[in-house]
């Protein structure tokens, strides 16, 4: 499972959780536009998913890497 926590307020969010790869697959561009990565979703919604195992594979970046970018701190829950 993958937390995101907001350096000025404090507040955790729970971002990936363990069947993410799946649902990334299974519902492309919707998974990310749910989500709220308009970026990737049209990407993916272009390229059919990133070619269906592209986007699924590089998941866990794409996302992290997105919530970084907006000033979160990521990182890995040992639950």
């Amino acid at each position: 499972m993958m937390v995101a926590e907001h350096p000025t307020s404090g507040v955790s969010k729970d971002i990936l959780g363990s069947m993410h790869r799946l649902w990334c697959f299974l519902f492309g561009w919707i998974y990310y536009a749910a989500k709220g990565l308009w970026g990737p979703a049209v990407l993916s919604f272009l390229t059919c998913n990133g070619l269906l195992l592209i986007m699924p594979l590089w998941n866990r970046r794409i996302v992290g890497g997105w919530y970084e970018k907006q000033g979160w701190r990521v990182h890995l829950d040992e639950r």
